[in-house]
């Protein structure tokens, strides 16, 4: 006999889904109609933290996946907030950084995505906050990890054979 279906508010995926809209919804309000996505902010951090990245350092950093980046970075580019330069060495890599225009949008940006975090945070009991987002880390880490201590076992048993 088949499983009785899953209502939406028991379904975990379903959830999460709605909490993201919750926070990309928080941040709309607080970044206005000419500001930054979530996605785009997270990339423009990601490029600020480590100036000259290539596309797949950015991809690994961020999580978003390579064609999304790609098509983001496009639009940051026609905004004039990043630019990407050929890589000398290899034609098929291109190096990202942000232009001044870049640097500015997101140092504006910056205390605004801090708010629409609080804003979402402010949902939770204020003892719970810390919990809830070492647990976000966790379910992003992957099976088998602690927030980056899976890593280490991996890299131990590895060298143990």
């Amino acid at each position: 006999m088949p499983k009785k279906a899953q209502t939406p508010e028991a379904s975990v995926s379903h959830l999460l889904h709605r909490a993201v809209q919750v926070a990309a919804d928080l941040h709309a309000e607080r970044a206005g109609p000419d500001g930054l996505t979530p996605r785009q902010y997270a990339i423009l951090v990601a490029v600020a933290e480590a100036e000259g990245s290539t596309q797949t350092q950015l991809v690994a950093a961020t999580g978003v996946d390579r064609s999304t980046l790609a098509e983001l970075l496009a639009r940051l580019t026609a905004r004039g907030l990043v630019a990407r330069v050929r890589s000398e060495a290899d034609a098929r890599v291109n190096h990202v950084t942000l232009t001044p225009e870049g640097q500015a949008l997101l140092g504006s940006a910056a205390p605004l995505a801090a708010a629409a975090d609080d804003d979402l945070l402010q949902r939770l009991p204020a003892d719970r906050r810390a919990r809830f987002l070492k647990d976000l880390r966790r379910l992003i880490a992957g099976p088998g990890t602690q927030g980056g201590a899976g890593k280490k076992k991996k890299k131990k048993a590895k060298a143990a054979r």
